[in-house]
């Protein structure tokens, strides 16, 4: 089996299976660097990698180590398709080991740094809309901008998340509805701020730019769009809101994917287990009688 017939029909297969077009977008370009990688080797079909072969190509990676890792999370799911397929009868992706990577914790705006870029954007409709949308609703800037016009209804958005199909419904303040309203036709008939004309990774990625240079003019020479996600998702565990109702608002697929990028958020469950142990020392004989000790000295 020839590595670029394979990698097609993996293509091919994740088209079938509906993910996203950004994930197919993803696999293609790593599929891309591996075949060229191949072609400098003179390695074309895809039993001419071994588990020292793929560390060489692994090792060809310039990349951040989270990258790296993803990237081999990818092989591994084209390899358990190879086997699957009965291309090859082993992955040797099981001897090469993912990369530890420390998770950074998730970085919100501030409330004073989203007031700034807000007030920033406040001339340009299209870029304010979107700030908007994205801060009141955690919606990733690829699903913003893909956001259709019929996905409201009065003022709840519903939609499914084009990453993981998770269905997200959450009502928008008055201010973002106003805004939507404003550049409603302005560039796109049916969606809010996409012609559908293009990709929709590249659309998103023209409005990335066009945030981050008003995150630039705003003084937040720093600011990425998905903070705007973040500061929705913080905002709302800092009131309390369970980290279960949060991760259904985000559209993730588990509980887990939530936990591990807002943990240090979850004021919900830092108190409730101060309640615990505040609960547990006041039922505390020992401690009772050394307080009491204490007070007579």
């Amino acid at each position: 089996m020839k590595l670029a017939k394979a990698t097609d029909a993996f293509l091919e297969e994740l088209q079938r299976r509906n993910r996203s077009d950004l994930t197919i977008a993803n696999y293609r370009s790593l599929f891309r660097s591996w075949i060229d990688f191949g072609r400098r080797r003179r390695l074309t079909n895809l039993a001419d990698y071994d588990a020292i072969i793929l560390r060489e190509f692994y090792d060809s990676w310039n990349v951040q180590p989270s990258t790296a890792k993803t990237r081999l999370k990818m092989l591994r799911t084209f390899y358990a398709f190879a086997v699957d397929m009965d291309w090859i009868e082993n992955s040797p992706m099981s001897k090469l080991a993912l990369p530890k990577v420390d998770q950074i914790p998730t970085l919100p705006l501030s409330r004073d740094e989203f007031q700034t870029l807000a007030i920033a954007s406040e001339r340009k409709p299209g870029e304010y809309a979107l700030i908007l949308l994205m801060r009141y609703s955690g919606l990733s800037i690829g699903d913003a901008v893909g956001c259709r016009i019929d996905a409201l209804n009065g003022e709840h958005l519903t939609l499914h998340r084009s990453k993981t199909g998770e269905l997200v419904m959450v009502p928008l303040p008055a201010l973002v509805m106003n805004a939507l309203r404003t550049i409603k036709g302005g560039f796109g008939t049916k969606h809010f701020f996409w012609s559908g004309t293009t990709k929709p990774v590249s659309a998103a990625k023209r409005w990335r730019r066009r945030l981050q240079h008003i995150g630039r003019s705003a003084g937040l020479p720093d600011f990425r769009p998905h903070q705007l996600r973040d500061t929705f998702a913080v905002e709302l565990l800092l009131s309390g809101v369970a980290m279960q109702e949060v991760s259904s608002l985000l559209g993730h697929h588990s509980i887990l994917t939530t936990e591990r990028y807002y943990a240090p958020w979850n004021t919900a469950r830092r108190n409730r287990l101060a309640r615990i142990v505040k609960e547990v020392n006041d039922s505390d004989p020992t401690l009772r009688l050394l307080t009491k000790r204490s007070r007579k000295k």
